[in-house]
């Protein structure tokens, strides 16, 4: 189910928001284990196109509908909230590098920094499931209470 900002207030469409990037942390592990030898070039052009448009829309829609929904709930959140806000930020900056990087390498025939290119990945991909944790587990129930008063 595709997340746009028309359709976030349901809770389901928030964690289809939450899937559509654990998918793309899934797709930038197997990136990062076809360096540098398997690399599909194809496919690691297209996941560069989604990777910066399903951030920027899941964050957006995160900072759109959810937070002030939990901020409205319940003041103490907002350091919470602004702490996951400047993480969106990041995430989405280590992302856009990400993408230059990869289109980089796949633009390069030579293929030398595939170490590089995997560690940039992975910190991507893990740095954004464990903030994909601390939204699933607490954000989205957080968010589910405030939909039930």
């Amino acid at each position: 189910m595709p997340c746009r900002e028309t359709d976030c207030t349901n809770p389901d469409t928030f964690d289809a928001c939450l899937e559509q990037q654990l998918h793309l942390c899934q797709q930038l592990e197997a990136l990062a284990d076809s360096l540098p030898s398997k690399l599909d070039t194809h496919a690691a052009m297209m996941l560069t196109d989604q990777l910066r448009t399903v951030l920027w829309r899941c964050h957006r829609t995160e900072e759109a509908i959810i937070f002030p929904a939990l901020r409205m709930a319940d003041p103490r959140t907002m350091t919470i909230l602004e702490r996951l806000r400047q993480e969106h930020l990041e995430d989405e900056d280590h992302a856009s590098d990400v993408c230059d990087a990869v289109t980089a390498f796949v633009d390069d025939t030579n293929r030398k920094n595939a170490a590089e290119l995997g560690y940039m990945l992975r910190c991507l991909f893990v740095s954004l499931r464990r903030h994909l944790a601390f939204d699933h587990d607490y954000i989205l129930p957080l968010y589910f209470r405030t939909r039930e008063t």
